[in-house]
């Protein structure tokens, strides 16, 4: 089977980075162990936090981090890169500059699984970091394919949010995480939310082990099935690269 080797540019944070790997693994569809994909992960835990470079405009370092990060997986013979970290994606554009090898979307990737999942017109809540909202990467992407989204509604319950995604990426996904998290599924669920999108890796982490009740997404898991996708050729997905 002719296949492509995976680059995971990574390190946003570190958990997530290794849950990826579990999830390539688990949606290779492997009949001995050396039917799995062959993956390279640089988990780069020195990348600048993408929150603070977009909400302070000093995005500079963040983008020569990541794309030296995404040139490392290329050299090192990656042909196909995904990034598990959604706010990272509002420098989606820099990477594919300065890489020679497709770079996933994975927030475009969920966007139209959201479309074919939830339905058109949908509105659906965010979990997500300042600077993923800040910079509307979901809003976009989601309002492109006909579904309407929602953050938050206040600065108290999204400041809750953004101390528990600090706390995941620290101590792992805890139950102190889960009931921040809870409040603002709860407080989207509310304002008319019907689905719910794990938009931050962290979120991810926790919602794995403690689901919310509204229907939702996961990224990081949109992300493994379409790195696998297009790594073994198959035409099933949705979006391409």
């Amino acid at each position: 089977m002719n296949e492509t080797i995976v680059g995971v540019l990574g390190g946003m944070g570190p958990e997530s980075t290794a849950e990826l790997l579990v999830r390539i693994t688990r949606c290779t569809p492997a009949a001995v162990e050396q039917d799995n994909l062959r993956v390279i992960c640089d988990s780069n835990p020195k990348i600048p936090n993408r929150t603070e470079a977009l909400l302070s405009g000093e995005t500079g370092p963040v983008i020569e981090a990541l794309a030296q990060t995404g040139l490392n997986l290329e050299r090192a013979g990656a042909e196909i890169i995904g990034i598990p970290c959604n706010t990272a994606h509002a420098f989606l554009t820099d990477v594919r500059t300065a890489v020679g090898v497709p770079v996933v979307d994975m927030i475009g990737e969920t966007a139209n699984r959201a479309l074919e999942v939830f339905g058109e017109g949908t509105t659906v809540g965010l979990l997500a970091t300042d600077g993923t909202l800040r910079s509307r990467l979901y809003h976009e992407a989601l309002e492109s394919v006909g579904l309407v989204a929602m953050s938050p509604s206040g600065p108290g319950i999204q400041y809750a949010i953004m101390d528990a995604l600090d706390s995941v990426k620290l101590h792992g996904p805890t139950d102190d995480a889960y009931g921040a998290l809870g409040a603002g599924v709860r407080d989207l669920d509310s304002n008319g939310a019907t689905a719910i999108i794990a938009a931050c890796t962290e979120v991810s982490l926790v919602f794995e082990r403690h689901p919310p009740d509204l229907r939702w997404l996961d990224p990081l898991q949109i992300l493994a099935e379409a790195l696998v996708r297009e790594a073994i050729g198959s035409s099933g997905g949705q979006n391409d690269p």
